[in-house]
């Protein structure tokens, strides 16, 4: 369920909502989708914090583009900016309606982009504790949602979800437990589960506040590996929506000539 996407770009920029309380896990699941494809396109600057198991940090930079054509295929973009050792490497990212997503990886030490498939997508992305498959599309159809129980979560009350990848499907986890609140339905908690079962890494969502009087967007979330100790932030800088992206501006080309 994402779009950086359950992770960094419907966690980052979830819109604001009112609906009856809908009856099943997958119901609220497309709701909190729902909630987070009200923009025709968006440009995201944010600050990713790497946190190692002694609590030293060091930081990045990442540009967060975001495009939905009208047929439903979406495009995006996260392009590192800084520091210099990491600027313009890029994952692209493109997902046609009710598909999952497809991701290519570029390097600009290879000036090529390279598809990540299978066990690919379960591996860090650049060294954070997001996997590919944490920054994929996640299509609801490739996972059985149970709705477990309301409980009260922060200062909200939260739907509790367990998330189930279908069979067949290359996933890290055996379950993801999702908390999202009754009253938006914006992403507050995900509890990654290994395929043994024991917890493996928690995603919270911190601070919304409202953009625009229709986004709901958090100022900080946080991906804790329970395991190793480490951790990553994803830090809100500058949001901008519909302001004209165009597809081209998602393809190889556009990576290697950014500046």
């Amino acid at each position: 369920m994402s779009r950086l996407l359950f992770a960094a770009i419907l966690l980052l920029t979830a819109t604001f909502g009112h609906a009856e309380a809908p009856l099943t896990g997958k119901d609220i699941i497309e709701r909190a989708k729902q909630n987070a494809s009200g923009f025709q396109d968006m440009t995201h600057r944010v600050r990713m914090v790497l946190v190692d198991e002694k609590g030293g940090k060091s930081d990045r930079e990442m540009l967060l583009k975001g495009l939905v054509e009208k047929d439903g295929t979406s495009h995006s973009l996260s392009i590192f900016t800084a520091p210099q050792r990491e600027k313009g490497i890029a994952l692209l990212s493109e997902a046609k309606a009710g598909e999952a997503d497809q991701q290519w990886l570029y390097l600009p030490s290879t000036k090529r982009l390279k598809r990540i498939t299978g066990a690919n997508r379960t591996s860090s992305f650049r060294g954070s504790e997001f996997t590919f498959e944490d920054l994929s599309d996640q299509n609801s159809s490739q996972y059985r949602f149970d709705l477990i129980n309301q409980e009260a979560c922060a200062s909200q009350t939260c739907f509790v979800i367990d998330r189930f990848p279908a069979a067949g499907m290359e996933s890290s986890y055996s379950k993801t437990r999702l908390w999202i609140d009754t009253e938006h339905y914006r992403p507050i908690k995900a509890d990654f589960y290994d395929q043994s079962g024991k917890l493996l890494k928690t995603m919270e969502a911190h601070d919304y506040s409202l953009f625009d009087n229709k986004y709901w967007k958090p100022a900080r979330v946080v991906m804790s590996n329970k395991t190793n100790g480490k951790a990553t932030e994803m830090l809100s800088l500058e949001l901008k929506m519909n302001t004209g992206l165009q597809t081209s501006e998602f393809t190889e080309l556009a990576i290697r000539s950014w500046r």
